[in-house]
């Protein structure tokens, strides 16, 4: 589903305005963004979970000129499915 369909698709359900929708997704986006910018859960109901850690700096060798260069550690962002959800698509998986 592309931006422009969800945006549509709730504008149809919530009788909102495209601008008062798309203000909700950016706001919804920009939060998300921030929390998920340190280590933590953000619980999505009836989806799953967004667990965001810190990967460790490291230092890398460039093998041809022996540079050594300080990595900083990265976000990684893992996703897990609701188990509710999960049954949802085996089950259509099984039809």
């Amino acid at each position: 589903m592309t931006h422009d369909e969800t945006t549509s698709t709730l504008v149809d359900r919530l009788g909102w305005s495209q601008t008062k929708v798309d203000e909700l997704l950016q706001a919804t986006a920009e939060v998300m963004g921030e929390y998920l910018s340190e280590p933590g859960t953000l619980s999505l109901p009836g989806v799953g979970q967004l667990i965001s850690h810190k990967e460790r700096e490291y230092i890398s060798l460039n093998s041809e000129t022996g540079e050594r260069t300080l990595m900083p550690p990265a976000v990684e962002l893992e996703f897990k499915l609701s188990p509710a959800l999960k049954e949802q698509f085996s089950e259509m998986r099984e039809h």
